[in-house]
C-alpha cells in the first residue's frame, strides 16, 4: 500500500471509554489503543469534541458523561474544545487538533449537520493526516459507507456515511438480544459495551475487554441511570454548547 495513503488512527467505540455499568472502572484495552493511538500524554493533546448528535436529553446528558472521560483520563479541559457542527471549519483549524471525538445521539440528525457544513472531507483528510478519530455510537455508525446499511438492502446516496471502515456496525447489541449478523454488503459487525472497532487503511481489529462481559438478565431489564450510567460515584463535568 502507499504510505502515502495509510492511515491506523480511528477507534470506533460502543460506549466510550469506561464501563457504563460501573463508571469508574476504565475498559482496559480500548483505552490503552487510545493511548497508542494519541502517541502523546493526554494532558498535552487538543482535542475537537463533537457533541452534535445529542439532540435529546438522553443523548445530551451521555454526552457530558463522555466529555467527563476524557478528563478522567487525563486531558485538560483547557484543550478539550465543543464543536457542534454549526458553521464551517477550515481544515487547517481541524488540524490544529490531536483528537477529533464525536458522542453518540441521532445518527440521521449528526449526518444532516455533517453535510450542511460540509465537514465529510474535513474529516476525511483529518483522518488521513494520521490525527485520531474515536467514535461512540452514532459518532461510530456515521464512519460506515451509509448509516442505513444494516437497514435497507440497498441504502441510497443521501445517506452515505464517512466510509472510514468497510463494515456495517450495529452499537449496544448487549440491548438487543435478539439480534444477529446479516449478510450485508459489507460484513455486519456487532458492537457491545465493553467493544470497539480499531480501523486502519488495510482493515479494521476488534478490541475488547473481556472482564467487562455482562449476562443482562432480560427478566429485569437495566434501567438508564440506576443500572447504567450510574453517576453516584464518580463526577461529572459540562462542557460549553
Amino acid at each position: 500500500m502507499d504510505k502515502i495513503l495509510a492511515w491506523e488512527n480511528v477507534l470506533l467505540t460502543d460506549s466510550g471509554f469506561f464501563d457504563p455499568f460501573d463508571l469508574a472502572r476504565p475498559l482496559s484495552p480500548i483505552v490503552e489503543r487510545f493511548a497508542q493511538m494519541a502517541a502523546k500524554p493526554f494532558l498535552q493533546a487538543r482535542v475537537l469534541f463533537i457533541p452534535a448528535a445529542a439532540c435529546d436529553e438522553e443523548a445530551k446528558n451521555l454526552a457530558a458523561i463522555l466529555y467527563s472521560e476524557l478528563i478522567w483520563l487525563g486531558f485538560s479541559p483547557e484543550n478539550i474544545v465543543p464543536y457542534m457542527l454549526d458553521r464551517f471549519l477550515p481544515l487547517e483549524e481541524a488540524l490544529s487538533y490531536d483528537v477529533m471525538f464525536v458522542t453518540g445521539g441521532w445518527c440521521e440528525h449528526l449526518l444532516k449537520l455533517i453535510q450542511k457544513v460540509k465537514f465529510q472531507e474535513t474529516v476525511r483528510a483529518f483522518v488521513f493526516a494520521n490525527k485520531v478519530y474515536v467514535g461512540v455510537s452514532a459518532g461510530s455508525v456515521i464512519a460506515t459507507p451509509n448509516i442505513m446499511g444494516t437497514f435497507e438492502e440497498r441504502p441510497g446516496p443521501a445517506t452515505s456515511g464517512l466510509g472510514l471502515v468497510h463494515a456495517y456496525l450495529d452499537c449496544h447489541c448487549d440491548m438487543r438480544p435478539d439480534l444477529t449478523e446479516k449478510a450485508l454488503a459489507f460484513p455486519h459487525v456487532l458492537l457491545h459495551f465493553n467493544q470497539a472497532l480499531a480501523v486502519n487503511s488495510a482493515g479494521y481489529e476488534r478490541i475488547e475487554d473481556p472482564s467487562c462481559s455482562r449476562a443482562i438478565d432480560w427478566s429485569s431489564p437495566p434501567v438508564m441511570g440506576v443500572d447504567v450510567y450510574k453517576l453516584d460515584a464518580v463526577k461529572i463535568y459540562q462542557y460549553d454548547s
